[in-house]
């Protein structure tokens, strides 16, 4: 499996090494509490060695995730993970379409800033997702982020 900055017995449900960059983005998914499903949780640094994990090892927050599912035209779409932390919202996504090449990555929002985000990108061969349907059914329990749901994604600069 391709490296991600998600602790070893964890799942993931997304990751990417960035372009041009030698660091991962991940969100991850651990077991949880039984019957509570997965704590999801972001990463986000070099292999074994995080610069950001939100929330904090140990903690679950899972109010703090939202996903929405992002559609475009010509049968493309995809989605975006999201939470705010320390002001900064972060928008994890990935894109892809019959005639769209694959696209993923992170946006980061400053604190009061409506559209002008920061973007990473994915180098889009390398990007993983999940497959276990369990999973991806748990995602689709997060809250939707409406300001995505309603805009789309922030431009980037």
């Amino acid at each position: 499996m391709p490296a991600s900055m998600c602790d070893e017995n964890d799942d993931v449900v997304f990751s990417c090494p960035l372009a041009q960059s030698t660091r991962t983005v991940s969100l991850c998914a651990s077991p949880g509490v039984p019957d509570a499903g997965p704590a999801f949780y972001y990463a986000f640094g070099h292999a074994g060695v995080p610069e950001l994990r939100f929330p904090a090892r140990g903690t679950v927050n899972n109010a703090a995730f939202s996903r929405t599912h992002l559609g475009f035209a010509g049968n493309t779409g995809g989605y975006a993970y999201a939470f705010t932390n320390a002001g900064h919202k972060y928008i994890v996504y990935a894109i892809s379409g019959k005639q769209t090449p694959r696209d993923g990555g992170v946006i980061v929002q400053s604190p009061g800033a409506s559209t002008m985000a920061t973007r990473r990108a994915c180098r889009s061969t390398a990007i993983t997702e999940t497959s276990d349907n369990a999973l991806i059914d748990a995602t689709l329990h997060l809250k939707k982020d409406m300001q995505i749901q309603s805009h789309g994604l922030p431009e980037t600069r």
